[in-house]
């Protein structure tokens, strides 16, 4: 955690809202867009029932409120390795901060490194059924690896099927995986998921809105599919029947305009049907996985890009009156500098570019998707990459 942020007024005020935000759904939330977590915690009971609040839950707030120890609240993060991401700061996720109920914050299990790439790295998040049958697994496990290979984030919400085979596909592969539960991000749900827990927390994100201690629900789930949605560029359904938690997922994707792909399965067959609804009404159809990573790159390439020149935009502004923000290629390391050179010579494929780079595959790709996000590349055809004009 970092401390000088934890003293300040905004921290601790966003800090008491996700604490005290009632399964991730209170209505205080929706004030954080336009008031800010300080306005909104310190606001009286007649302030937030002028602002839309219902007087029962002004009332109830204010009690909590005022019962809040923040001391007591921190001491318990630190005790638990927890950090707390708040409403606006530099590594809360901006597309979070757009939903209708925003959370005031983040509870996360993560290093530095992890939450960094996750603010400028292409995500998908990858969604479908508890009760997956080997054919949804197989497909699960294609496509996260492919996806995780390519330097893509694979967000999912740890349960049991296909979310825990994604997780685990995108971990074998080398990639970053992100973990939003339904629970407080220190509840392992379900417990025979404690060994896969572990490993995300070592190696990726597991993140919650929800405060420590707080059990899973039938209310915190659906909240959480939000986030879900929020925190992909766009959302792969695999496996799900109708009546699925998943089509909450892409009920969200669809209202915040984002992609969604859906793998079809056999007709007639209930756990299919879900997935096979969403291709008759549009879905991008989730054929072969390698095809799959491209139409992704291809389809989110704006929502990204805009992802990256407010990114930029802040990152100058952090550069002072130097101006070392202002070059791009000064955030180039010498991997991706050693890509850029072997493209001068004009278009070439990861094929070709192994060769003249001496990366590894999985690490050449991964680099190219993290150049293509910066603006330094971009696509000259199938399979081919060429520099940015």
């Amino acid at each position: 955690m970092d401390e000088p942020e934890s003293r300040t007024a905004e921290y601790r005020a966003a800090l008491g809202l996700a604490w005290l935000s009632e399964h991730g759904s209170h209505t205080v939330l929706r004030l954080l867009g336009k008031e800010g977590p300080e306005e909104v915690w310190a606001a009286s009971p007649r302030r937030l029932v002028g602002w839309g609040v219902a007087p029962h839950a002004a009332e109830r707030f204010d009690q909590r409120r005022r019962a809040f120890a923040f001391d007591e609240a921190e001491a318990a993060l630190a005790g638990k390795g927890i950090r707390f991401i708040p409403f606006g700061s530099a590594l809360y996720p901006r597309e979070i901060g757009h939903l209708c109920l925003p959370p005031a914050g983040l509870f996360v299990r993560a290093d530095g490194q992890a939450l960094e790439r996750l603010l400028s790295a292409p995500r998908v998040t990858v969604v479908g059924t508890r009760k997956a049958t080997p054919y949804g697994l197989r497909a699960t496990e294609a496509f996260a690896s492919a996806f995780a290979a390519a330097g893509v984030v694979v967000v999912s919400g740890m349960a049991l099927g296909i979310d825990a085979r994604a997780h685990e596909a995108a971990l074998r592969a080398g990639g970053l995986t992100v973990a939003v539960l339904g629970c407080g991000v220190d509840v392992v749900y379900p417990r025979r998921h404690m060994s896969l827990y572990n490993r995300i927390a070592a190696g990726g994100i597991v993140a919650s809105e929800l405060p420590p201690g707080t059990d899973p629900s039938r209310w915190t789930f659906p909240h959480r599919n939000r986030l879900l949605a929020a925190l992909g560029d766009a959302s792969l359904v695999v496996e799900a029947s109708r009546s699925s938690g998943a089509l909450q997922t892409t009920d969200w994707a669809l209202e915040l305009g984002r992609p969604v792909f859906s793998v079809p399965g056999p007709i007639g067959m209930e756990g299919h049907e879900g997935c096979n609804t969403l291709l008759y009404h549009g879905a991008c159809p989730a054929l072969e996985h390698p095809a799959t990573v491209e139409d992704f790159l291809q389809t989110t390439r704006m929502e990204r890009g805009e992802r990256r020149r407010l990114r930029r935009r802040e990152d100058s502004r952090g550069a002072g009156a130097e101006g070392a923000g202002d070059d791009p290629l000064a955030l180039v390391d010498g991997r991706k500098q050693s890509i850029l050179d072997a493209l001068r010579s004009g278009p070439h494929s990861v094929d070709d570019l192994v060769q003249r780079t001496g990366m590894p595959v999985r690490e050449l790709t991964a680099a190219l998707a993290e150049l293509e996000l910066m603006g330094h590349t971009c696509r000259a055809g199938p399979g081919l990459h060429i520099r940015a004009p």
